[in-house]
């Protein structure tokens, strides 16, 4: 069965008496998936197939928070071209970046990029974001700083809306480690199965949230000791990376989980509590159907400590 898009959903649920209207784009779509039927007699009318009200009531059985054709999303004006573009380029990215030229990963590596005008267009539609800096005295702007843009949820909306891509918030794996030591084997080999290298961080124990390419040279910091990272340092880190906005595995053991849930309530940590993490990480790895378990309650985290 045609599995429907949200824009698709809601075009079907408001029009329960199976009489369809929408946009043409949309209408066009359905129509191509027999999930509609142009009518002869009417110029531009459509009516649900039988097919089509299958796959509606598919649907609202998966989305059951989102029954109401009220609450199903709207279709957001488009874009124009180049602004258009840059928002479905970046919902292809695991990372959700707006590259422009100072975006040196994607500049360098010849990605593609956007110049500034139109990095200002999608950040004044609402669909893009820039993050906050550890340097920053005071809440900052694109305007005044340019740096590097992200979606915001509504822009991942407008990616699917109007690209029809099955884009959801990026998937963030954050690797424990200590004593400045890389982090163990299984674990990041667990991580590079469950997303992209560019969504990995890890968490060291003296200097909070890293890349996964910054160097550690050994140090002597332990659990509870005076090096300790401080509070500060950690939410300083969760803003900069934007895991708000971002569903989150931590590959680490309850001390782990106990310095970064206050600042991710939604963390997931499927190794507290484990003596042992090799085995269940070795699993992760191998087991596809385990790792979308891990990213379904982490989503589901997520929903539950957003929920208003």
């Amino acid at each position: 069965m045609t599995e429907l898009s949200p824009s698709g959903a809601r075009i079907l649920a408001e029009n329960a008496d199976g009489l369809v209207a929408g946009h043409p784009a949309a209408l066009a779509r359905l129509e191509a998936d027999r999930l509609i039927l142009r009518l002869d007699h009417g110029r531009g009318n459509y009516r649900i197939t039988d097919t089509g009200w299958e796959a509606l009531d598919a649907w609202r059985r998966a989305h059951p928070d989102r029954q109401a054709a009220p609450d199903l999303p709207s279709i957001p004006p488009k874009l124009p071209a180049k602004p258009h573009e840059a928002v479905l380029t970046a919902a292809r990215r695991p990372d959700q970046l707006v590259a422009g030229r100072n975006d040196t990963e994607a500049y360098g590596a010849r990605q593609p990029w956007f110049r500034t005008p139109t990095l200002r267009a999608v950040h004044r539609s609402g669909y893009a974001e820039i993050r906050p800096e550890p340097h920053d005295r005071e809440p900052q702007t694109f305007a005044t700083t340019e740096r590097s843009l992200y979606l915001t949820p509504a822009g991942r909306e407008y990616a699917r809306q109007r690209g029809n891509l099955d884009v959801q918030r990026r998937r963030v794996v954050i690797i424990a480690s200590s004593d400045g030591k890389a982090p163990d084997g299984e674990l990041r080999r667990a991580a590079d199965a469950l997303t992209d290298r560019s969504l990995i961080r890890v968490l060291s124990w003296l200097h909070g949230l890293v890349d996964l390419d910054r160097p550690l040279p050994p140090y002597d910091a332990t659990i509870g000791g005076e090096r300790d990272v401080t509070a500060q340092r950690v939410a300083t880190d969760v803003r900069r990376i934007g895991l708000d906005d971002a569903d989150v595995i931590l590959l680490g053991g309850a001390d782990y989980a106990a310095l970064l849930t206050p600042f991710v309530p939604h963390l997931l940590t499927p190794l507290s509590g484990l003596g042992s993490h090799g085995g269940i990480c070795k699993q992760a790895r191998e087991d596809a159907a385990l790792r979308r378990t891990w990213w379904s309650d982490a989503a589901a985290r997520h929903a539950a400590t957003s929920a208003p």
